[in-house]
């Protein structure tokens, strides 16, 4: 049953849209998980000498095309994360300002190499709480957008028939 809190929330589905508004970076593909604490998303070239980390947002990626953007800031921290395997290993946080759906907001995002991975961007419960109700039917992205926006070849499996 919805309560007054869940009035504000946007419905999102199972994979969205990204867009990055301090650089003009938009329509990024993001895979929503409620099974991950943090966001993260693709960065390469992350060096940091203690005070001030740079970092490139987006480059090589496979379905990103040449879309990147070098960042470097002064904000930022290390945080812990533990993978599905139970590995563990330190990333670097920073706040980015996104738009998903009609909101607009700054949130954490760890920086990590997810080249191998459909989506660059991976949105977590941290990001996702208080702001969005998840319906895994829906999507604003479905799988054969994906395939002609990306030119992604997904495995044949009983989703087919449903994405039209």
């Amino acid at each position: 049953m919805p309560t007054k809190r869940d009035f504000h929330k946007v419905v999102i589905g199972r994979s969205e849209v990204l867009t990055f508004v301090d650089f003009g970076i938009a329509q990024i593909p993001a895979k929503v998980d409620t099974g991950a604490y943090r966001s993260a998303i693709h960065a390469s070239d992350i060096v940091c000498d203690g005070t001030t980390l740079s970092f490139t947002l987006l480059a090589g990626h496979p379905n990103v095309g040449v879309t990147k953007q070098v960042v470097t800031t002064t904000s930022f921290h290390q945080v812990g994360i533990t993978n599905s395997f139970g590995q563990s290993q330190d990333r670097y946080e920073v706040k980015l300002k996104v738009k998903l759906g009609p909101k607009i907001f700054t949130d954490g995002f760890t920086l990590t190499d997810r080249s191998k991975m459909t989506y660059p961007i991976l949105l977590g419960r941290k990001l996702l709480n208080d702001r969005f109700i998840i319906d895994p039917a829906e999507s604003s992205l479905d799988r054969i957008t994906l395939q002609r926006l990306l030119g992604i070849d997904f495995p044949k499996d009983e989703e087919e028939g449903r994405d039209k």
